[in-house]
């Protein structure tokens, strides 16, 4: 009593929401284990259905995430250290992705796949971008840019603009101050960044259930495969699939907090 008296309540009662939370969280994952069973587990988790899904997701994720960080990582630099007329209209444009729901990403990818330079590569190079797997990179990439370039931002703007002045300073260029200052000291953020947008890239499945629609084995990314799987009552595959999610979005927090560290910008 003497303690809860001297304000040691409040620290008390804040630790034990974020335990009940987590609390909450385990007991999610625990029982939904539980309702699979032993049996079903190493099941299920010995199909290739599994394993063809998780690739699927693997692979689209990363590819997405490499064109994400093509665009994010000199859009977050420009954001950060740079001032241009209208900068926080083009910020707020950039942003529309993550503010929006990703079911209004995938509608609108319908117009704009007619549109050049879509149209133009289906043409001259037969790569059609739809209903396919191209469709999945499309829509993955369109919803992860703009958080990759917000990211980006954040992981700039912890490192001091003074080491850029001294760079210049020196006769620097530009270019070269930022290939061989500010990315070396920005490393860690950017990388646990990377890993937050494949993460992101993995979840999707809103647009994909729009703009691109479900084929087997072949556009049916895990999170959209559960998705298709409980609208058709196989509620072993849900569960199943919902713990590989699960187990590689821990691992994904972990990598990004591991690695960022003290620049961990989430």
């Amino acid at each position: 009593m003497a303690l809860i008296s001297r304000g040691r309540w409040w620290p008390i009662l804040c630790v034990g929401i974020a335990v009940t939370i987590l609390a909450v969280y385990i007991l999610l994952v625990a029982s939904n284990w539980i309702y699979l069973g032993w049996h079903d587990t190493v099941y299920f988790f010995s199909k290739s259905r599994m394993w063809e899904r998780f690739w699927l997701t693997v692979w689209t994720s990363t590819v997405s995430t490499f064109f994400s960080l093509f665009i994010g990582i000199p859009a977050g630099y420009a954001l950060s250290r740079f001032r241009f007329p209208c900068r926080y209209a083009i910020a707020s444009v950039i942003d529309l992705p993550i503010v929006v729901s990703p079911a209004v990403v995938g509608a609108f990818l319908f117009g704009i796949t007619t549109r050049f330079p879509f149209d133009w590569i289906s043409e001259y190079y037969g790569v059609y971008i739809g209903r396919n797997v191209y469709g999945v990179l499309l829509v993955q990439f369109t919803v992860t840019a703009a958080f990759c370039a917000r990211l980006m931002k954040a992981s700039f703007d912890i490192i001091p603009v003074r080491f850029e002045s001294v760079s210049r300073s020196l006769g620097a260029s530009p270019m070269r101050t930022f290939f061989k200052v500010v990315l070396p000291m920005a490393k860690n953020g950017i990388v646990a960044s990377m890993i937050v947008v494949w993460a992101r890239a993995a979840a999707e499945w809103e647009g994909l259930m729009l703009f691109v629609g479900a084929t087997e084995g072949k556009t049916d990314i895990m999170p959209f495969a559960i998705y298709l799987d409980w609208n058709g009552g196989m509620m072993g595959w849900v569960t199943s699939m919902s713990i590989v999610c699960i187990l590689m979005a821990v691992s994904a927090i972990s990598a990004m907090r591991l690695i960022g560290g003290r620049s961990n910008v989430w």
